[in-house]
């Protein structure tokens, strides 16, 4: 519903929009200048992290479709822009529908379109918004191919058929990870292309990540998303090969508290997985293989599965796929032991060898799994092979 204003209040938002005009900008200030048509809301909302890393969130009229929003503000940052009635309750898929992302800098901005029509939202004045807007442009052709599947997981309530179907992002996200990271190429001292690094850090390979990481300025670095992803790569680096493995507790399925301390002197391989992961359950059939190749070389194999949602569907593919022969527990995901992010696991399936010394051998897996059941059966033989040469020198 319009909202119906009287004159001297309107005279003096043109009164304060012209003064903005005439004064110069301070370099910590961003002055958002909203001029909307078509549909209409008396509410705008826009939320924002400032310099800090903290969530700001501001609320505004909209008088004779218009509005003013400032704030202070050291460098770009993401935001969303959002419109409502005021007294209106939106649920969260509503706020969605009618919310806008957008770049956010220090200068005066203006923001113009349809409500009615969130892509027809236009913000000028943002050098980092031309780039988020190339960006996506780039991006619209498959995320439009993907909109049938975001329906179909959008109305699923089953957890577990909820999962599955999430998997089939993946050819998807993998063409739009290729072209975001040629973006990262052009715009190696971007805040869109940092932004964008926060969000697919964790699902590329160390080197790539230090690579684009170590191009940045040093401003952007020091920002908070800088400090984001320098220690998600921290984080990857402390799990690789060489480094001491870290300690766990989990609940196995006969509820059953297990950890890595446990199993103390051995070689340990860890299955991260799924039962919703096809490849998961294609790769528990080579794990069989392993067992039974190396059991008597006190090989232990502890299954960690991804499925805290569906922990019944986990108990009956223990018996099913015959992986009740070895430990198996849950991830805890959500938990302050959530295993997969103490190993920074980000695909499925990934498996992680330790010594009995509790140090990593090696990952197997992570975001490459074309030839990781090679490399590990390679790995085992010639670990095994060194154990058997040992023990008969004696």
């Amino acid at each position: 519903m319009k909202t119906k204003i009287p004159a001297f209040i309107i005279a003096f938002l043109f009164l304060l929009q012209y003064v903005s005009a005439q004064t110069s900008v301070s370099d910590s200030i961003f002055t958002l200048h909203g001029r909307m048509h078509g549909m209409h809301r008396d509410s705008v909302l826009l939320f924002y992290e400032n310099g800090e890393g903290q969530a700001v969130f501001q609320s505004r009229p909209i008088y004779d479709d218009r509005f003013i929003i400032t704030d202070s503000l050291i460098r770009p940052t993401f935001a969303t822009v959002a419109f409502k009635d005021q007294g209106e309750i939106l649920t969260d898929s509503a706020i969605e529908a009618r919310s806008h992302e957008l770049y956010l800098e220090p200068g005066r901005l203006y923001l113009s379109g349809d409500i009615g029509k969130m892509d027809s939202l236009k913000l000028t004045g943002s050098g980092s918004e031309e780039e988020f807007v190339l960006l996506n442009k780039s991006i619209s052709g498959i995320k439009a191919e993907m909109k049938p599947l975001t329906e179909r997981l959008n109305k699923e309530k089953d957890p577990e058929k909820a999962a599955r179907i999430n998997t089939l992002f993946a050819p998807y996200d993998n063409r739009i990870k290729a072209i975001t990271y040629q973006f990262f190429l052009k715009y190696p001292n971007s805040y869109v292309s940092l932004h964008e690094l926060v969000n697919l850090v964790n699902q590329m390979g160390l080197d790539s990540a230090r690579h684009l990481f170590d191009s940045f300025e040093d401003q952007l670095k020091l920002s908070y998303d800088g400090k984001q992803v320098a220690s998600a790569i921290d984080k990857i680096a402390s799990v690789q090969a060489g480094k001491p493995a870290v300690d766990f507790i989990g609940t196995d399925t006969c509820g059953q508290s297990i950890s890595l301390a446990d199993f103390k002197g051995k070689y340990v391989l860890l299955n991260f997985w799924a039962t919703w992961s096809a490849p998961s359950k294609e790769s528990n059939a080579h794990l069989f293989e392993i067992y039974n190749k190396y059991k008597a070389d006190s090989l232990v194999i502890i299954g960690i599965a991804d499925n805290d949602a569906s922990a019944e569907a986990w108990k009956k593919a223990a018996v099913s796929e015959n992986i009740y022969h070895w430990t198996n527990l849950l991830s805890g995901a959500g938990t302050e032991n959530d295993i997969n992010e103490k190993y920074a696991v980000h695909f499925l399936p990934t498996k992680i060898l330790i010594d009995p010394d509790g140090k990593i051998i090696g990952r197997f897996g992570d975001n490459n799994n074309a030839h990781a059941n090679i490399l590990l059966d390679r790995t085992l033989q010639n670990i095994f092979k060194d154990l058997v040469a040992k023990a008969s020198s004696r």
